[in-house]
């Protein structure tokens, strides 16, 4: 699996972002390896996004598609996002 965490800083509300990128289902159902998305709040001004794929290959096929989510909030972007990413190594699920 392989992740690339984005951390955003922007001018708008987090919150009021969050809720646009939710009301997104259909574009992340139709990311072809994308396992899961996790937003963490930071402050109002400022977010991680932790997407889950299959591989990189499917993250890199989906650049595209992810670039239209992001322009969702395009204009609220105070500067560059910084990204990380790399394969995951380890994952630890707790079984209910």
């Amino acid at each position: 699996m392989y992740s690339r965490v984005g951390n955003i800083k922007h001018s708008g509300n987090t919150d009021e972002i969050i809720e646009k990128l939710r009301s997104q289902k259909a574009k992340y159902d139709a990311m072809e390896g994308l396992k899961t998305v996790i937003y963490v709040k930071i402050t109002d001004n400022e977010f991680l996004g932790i997407p889950v794929w299959e591989s990189k290959e499917d993250f890199q096929n989906a650049e595209g598609q992810v670039q239209e989510l992001m322009s969702i909030f395009k204009d609220d972007i105070s500067s560059p996002p910084e990204f990380k990413e790399g394969e995951i190594v380890w994952q630890y699920l707790k079984e209910n």
